[in-house]
């Protein structure tokens, strides 16, 4: 590319890089200019801090460049082209869009007010030293309890990375487990865009109250997961890596955390029913104060309740003719309850 009224090449001037802010910074910025209305000279300052520091460092490098260039090069948008011809194969014939040619606009304006200096000799436009002097005061003028709590969002991401990181294997047998997984992350990162310091300042309580709800579901996700490990644990043998196997595995996790009970393919015979005893006899071995070196036989504790069930179908009576029958025993320490449920065929008898 060349400058418009000359054949000198058009350089692309070094310049800062832009100022970076925080969500709070943005709101702070907004709420001023508001206030100052959009007329107001410190706010045309505040708007054109970054444009006024890029025109400075393209004058730097073009001294003999125009506004005309300058928009060129950094809006393009705003710089209607002419049909090139042989003449002018570089694109210079054309005109500012309608925006740019009002009179008194700020990119006029600011143009007019800027001076030929290259951006390492400009003002910074992020001081380091001035930001960090800001954020000391802002630690300054709150209480530990409010500092604490704008690490609250930081340390409820870390828990819900964490809990995703340790249900890497075990989550596949927790039942809507990544459903709550979404649910858990979406609700912490709304919350994370809420602003907990008041112009107070204090702290807000509904979003307390938000958190605390949010803890109790990762708390309970959390117990969940420990569940798991625990019975694969106590279930399974960890040098088992058949693939048929851990899917049998996780599907019994995932019936015992459901219904908390589940059926065994081999029943009584299986080695998950060997080590379901061996548990039994360790805890009636500690509930007896036993060593371990007497010998105790594989058993279940004694049960807390039996009972027997007696059940007629209507085809054993008379091949479909008869009524199904039905009665229970049941039997505690403290009580004995027998129960029944007897019908009649009306229509044969």
């Amino acid at each position: 590319m060349l400058l418009v009224d000359s054949d000198e090449p058009l350089y692309i001037p070094i310049t800062q890089e832009p100022v970076p802010k925080t969500e709070d910074q943005l709101e702070d910025d907004a709420e001023v200019m508001l206030k100052l209305g959009p007329g107001s000279e410190l706010c045309t300052q505040m708007m054109s801090a970054s444009l006024l520091s890029d025109m400075e460092s393209f004058k730097a490098a073009n001294p003999a460049g125009k506004l005309e260039d300058f928009i060129r090069w950094y809006s393009p948008r705003d710089w209607i082209e002419e049909d090139a011809d042989e003449r002018d194969p570089f694109g210079r014939k054309g005109h500012l869009s309608s925006r740019m040619l009002i009179p008194g606009n700020t990119w006029q304006t600011v143009w007019e007010n800027a001076r030929a200096v290259p951006a390492r000799r400009q003002k910074r436009l992020f001081d380091d030293a001035k930001e960090a002097e800001k954020v000391l005061h802002f630690f300054e003028s709150r209480s530990i309890g409010q500092i604490a709590q704008l690490t609250t969002a930081a340390l409820f991401h870390t828990a819900i990375k964490t809990l995703s990181t340790e249900a890497a294997i075990d989550g596949k047998a927790i039942p809507a487990f990544t459903e709550s997984m979404e649910k858990i992350t979406s609700t912490c990162c709304k919350l994370s865009r809420e602003n907990w310091i008041t112009k107070a300042p204090t702290p807000r309580g509904n979003s307390l109250r938000k958190y605390e709800a949010l803890l109790a579901d990762i708390t309970q996700l959390e117990t969940v997961i420990i569940q798991v490990r625990s019975l694969r644990k106590k279930l399974f043998n960890d040098d088992d890596d058949d693939g048929d196997a851990d899917e049998g595995q996780r599907a019994v996790l995932t019936k015992l955390l459901r219904a908390f009970e589940s059926e065994l393919t081999d029943g009584a015979k299986s080695s998950m029913a060997k080590r379901v005893l061996e548990m039994f006899t360790e805890a009636k071995k500690a509930a007896n104060e036993q060593t371990g070196e007497q010998a105790v036989t594989l058993s279940l504790p004694d049960p807390a309740e039996k009972q027997f069930t007696l059940r007629l179908c209507g085809k054993t009576v008379n091949k479909g003719a008869g009524s199904p029958q039905f009665m229970r025993a049941i039997l505690t320490h403290n009580e004995f309850r027998l129960c029944g449920a007897f019908s009649q065929n009306t229509t044969f008898y």
